[in-house]
């Protein structure tokens, strides 16, 4: 019985954790605090853009290609400097690479609760300023993919901050041009869409030059009086162009990205799944029904009832604690000893040496009555109190015994190493496409949280491998709950992973089917292990023993009485081990039973459930009782205010560092 409460507990612990690690990963992909914004929203004169040109690609499935070209002057002593590309509103950054000179490195990470992506460009033991090695001056090339979804005021609308208003320095001198896929309408008579310098108003004038086929803008920021003639653009201030295409210019995006996921995660489906339906196919069994436990030859090689801690293991494939306390009840109902129950607590009589079916049960046996002292009768004694945390090592001792016994006889070795090599590969599927997805940024960008993968198809392993050794423990309706929760789980915890990739670079079709891949095939995984053929002999008497314990019928129980009044406590830790002891007991409540032979108590002169029950919990606790030792600022982005009402794409900012 507490065996079967450990497992039960165990499995809903695993799914805890699976619950848990999913609600962790939504809470901190959704509510992670924003990273260092360096410039913290504040204008900083420390540093000037002397020169800020940026060149716009508009294609008709709007997405852009965008070049930056930057002439930094430092004032202050200054690392180098970040710029930040807003991701917010759907956006995708692909491609970015950035050339600089003088050479300094860089680096991309995701800002803001992954609502940005930085680069930051520089080296932290290296300054640039007035007197600093590298000089005043930092000429920076940016360039990237940049892949809008459509535009919330419109499905024609293409709109785009090409100079964010998250830059924390002024501008002197600043131009922009900007190429259509069609010629935009710019007589249109909704002022809302066209060009905006400053968060003013701009289409027309010196500055704005159209090509002649109306497709291409060239837009210069030049000195502004207003700004003491001295800047284009004041910090956080910048240039937005937005514009309506004509009728079916623009056309919807394939997403391209996902093919590779899912053609890679269906092979890997496939593959699983057709693996577990030809290769492991376990043969059926035919449990054989017997009223006793099946018979093992011993030591000597008489033939002997199976011991109930070797039951334990065949039937689940692990041996527990509590399946080792089982010996003490077999060796009393077997007559090796006795249980004396008195007023300061309960004690084991031994009555003589066990005959042992393998060397670790009278290892164990003499191991208890160690710790004993004979009584006034000359018979060796011990009180299960004095057996605390005296004897938990010797049970884990005997566990792992009777475990090395078993050990590659129940399942075929080579279909193990294939369902652990699954999980192998299911793990490496989901690592290698979470970086994969993440360096379509840039080749600067690594997430490392793409190891996370390891942890759910870790606790899938875990869980299936337990529900396997547990197949034969449950009732048919408990199986299919049980298994359906199983996959639910790994499903689960795959779309938690997806989770911690970045949206911006993990669309949605893409983690639908990464997570369901992901989920399903390290599901399958532990299902690839197929039985021995010694197993199955095993299990068909195991079993057939097994559904006697819990189908028999008063009547047939009657007649085993009759033969034996103590079959009840023979059979007794044979249920516990196989988890029917609380069937076991509910049958034999309406019939007349004589107390155990092997018990000795304080008044007991009919059949007592509660005192067994104790006496079970106590012996168990006391045996396996072990002691412990003492030994950048974002302030503006897509879908931004300021200049055209609808809000446009992109802009960002940046600042030094």
């Amino acid at each position: 019985m507490a065996s079967k409460k450990k497992n039960s507990a165990a499995v809903f612990v695993l799914f805890a954790a699976a619950v848990i690690f999913f609600i962790a990963i939504a809470v901190f992909t959704f509510f992670v605090p924003d990273g260092d914004t360096y410039g913290h929203g504040i204008s900083d004169y420390g540093m000037q853009f002397n020169r800020m040109s940026v060149n716009v690609e508009w294609n008709d499935d709007r997405s852009c290609k965008l070049t930056q070209n930057l002439e930094v002057k430092f004032f202050e002593n200054s690392h180098g400097i970040y710029i930040d590309i807003p991701v917010n509103s759907g956006e995708k950054v692909r491609n970015l690479k950035i050339e600089t000179s003088p050479y300094v490195p860089y680096s991309l990470e995701h800002e803001s609760g992954n609502r940005l992506v930085r680069a930051i460009v520089g080296n932290p033991d290296r300054y640039f300023g007035p007197h600093a090695s590298q000089g005043d001056t930092l000429r920076c090339v940016v360039t990237y993919d940049y892949i809008t979804p459509k535009h919330k005021s419109g499905d024609d609308i293409l709109a785009l901050m090409a100079i964010g208003k998250g830059w924390t320095s002024p501008v002197v001198s600043a131009d922009v041009t900007v190429t259509f896929p069609a010629a935009p309408d710019t007589a249109a008579a909704d002022m809302n869409y066209g060009i905006y310098i400053g968060g003013e108003a701009a289409d027309s004038g010196d500055r704005i030059t159209w090509s002649n086929d109306g497709k291409t803008v060239r837009i210069e920021v030049g000195q502004t009086p207003a700004l003491h003639g001295e800047y284009a653009l004041l910090p956080f201030t910048g240039v937005e162009i937005a514009y309506k295409m004509p009728d079916g210019t623009l056309k919807s995006r394939f997403d391209t990205e996902a093919i590779a996921t899912v053609a890679v995660g269906a092979v890997l489906l496939v593959a699983v799944v057709l693996l577990v339906v030809f290769l492991g196919k376990d043969k059926p069994l035919t449990p054989i029904v017997d009223f006793y436990p099946p018979r093992v030859d011993d030591r000597n090689g008489n033939k002997r009832h199976m011991l109930p801690v070797q039951m334990g293991k065949i039937i689940d494939g692990t041996c527990s604690a509590s399946d080792v306390t089982s010996l003490v009840f077999y060796w009393a109902s077997e007559g090796y000893l006795a249980i004396d129950e008195r007023a300061d607590g309960a004690y084991l009589r031994k009555l003589k040496d066990v005959c042992e079916v393998e060397l670790y049960e009278r290892k164990l046996f003499n191991r208890i009555f160690s710790y004993g002292s004979e009584n006034a009768d000359g018979e060796v004694e011990v009180s299960i109190d004095k057996l605390s945390g005296k004897i938990g090592k010797t049970v884990t001792e005997t566990a792992n015994a009777v475990s090395a016994q078993y050990k590659g006889k129940l399942f075929k070795r080579g279909y193990t190493l294939l369902a652990v090599g699954i999980s192998v590969v299911c793990a490496l599927f989901g690592i290698i496409t979470a970086v994969v997805a993440t360096l379509r940024v840039g080749s600067g960008f690594f997430n490392l949280f793409g190891g996370a993968v390891i942890i759910p198809v870790g606790i899938t392993a875990i869980c299936g491998s337990i529900i396997c050794r547990y197949y034969f423990k449950l009732n048919e309706k408990k199986r299919r709950v049980l298994i359906g929760l199983y996959f639910a789980m790994a499903v689960l915890l795959a779309v938690g992973v997806s989770f911690v990739v970045p949206a911006d670079v993990m669309g949605i079709f893409e983690r639908v089917v990464f997570a369901l891949t992901l989920g399903a095939a390290s599901a399958l995984a532990p299902f690839l292990t197929v039985r021995t053929e010694f197993y199955d002999e095993q299990l068909n008497n195991i079993l057939g023993f097994r559904n006697f314990l819990r189908d028999a019928e008063k009547e047939r129980l009657e007649l085993l009485l009759a033969d034996d009044p103590q079959y009840y406590y023979n059979i007794l830790p044979y249920a516990n081990v196989l988890g029917v002891s609380d069937i076991w007991e509910e049958k034999f409540k309406d019939l007349a039973l004589e107390p155990p032979t092997y018990y000795r108590g304080t008044g007991m002169t009919v059949f007592n459930y509660m005192v067994i029950h104790n006496l079970t919990r106590s012996i168990g606790t006391s045996l396996t009782y072990v002691p412990s030792s003492n030994s950048g600022s974002f302030s503006s982005g897509g879908h931004s205010g300021g200049g055209f009402s609808g809000g446009s794409f992109g802009g960002g900012g940046g600042g030094r560092w």
